[in-house]
């Protein structure tokens, strides 16, 4: 994978084009595509960078619903928690958009999001 590669499509991904901020996010997603590898797969398959930025933007997508939840105000609190649920699930769903495209190339990718159902966190909020 390639870091600047991957920095690109997070800022494609996510929108936020400051990525020195969050390089120690993309760098751990980076670190968990590579932890995914099958035997023999190829770290240079630029599938992977597609991947590892989906995933940063995810850790970046829940760290912007937490920031947000704190600052709720008394005005805005319901729209800004259903937008950042809709965020949450749209980037899982690149998440797992990209996990199929590199099923060939990384294992486990099925059970990262799954073990917690969409239920539990409506229960919470």
């Amino acid at each position: 994978m390639d870091m600047d590669q991957v920095k690109a499509l997070f800022t494609l991904f996510s929108g936020e084009e400051d990525t020195t901020t969050y390089q120690p996010v993309i760098y751990v997603a980076m670190t968990e595509v590579r932890q995914m590898l099958r035997e023999g797969a190829s770290e240079t398959d630029a599938r992977l960078g597609y991947l590892a930025a989906a995933i940063a933007n995810l850790r970046y997508t829940e760290i912007f619903g937490a920031r947000e939840k704190a600052l709720a105000t008394y005005a805005g609190t319901i729209a800004r928690q259903s937008d950042a649920a809709q965020q949450l699930r749209f980037a899982k769903q690149l998440v797992y958009s990209y996990q199929g495209l590199c099923k060939s190339l990384v294992v486990g990718t099925g059970f990262q999001f799954q073990v917690i159902p969409e239920c539990y966190y409506a229960s919470v909020n």
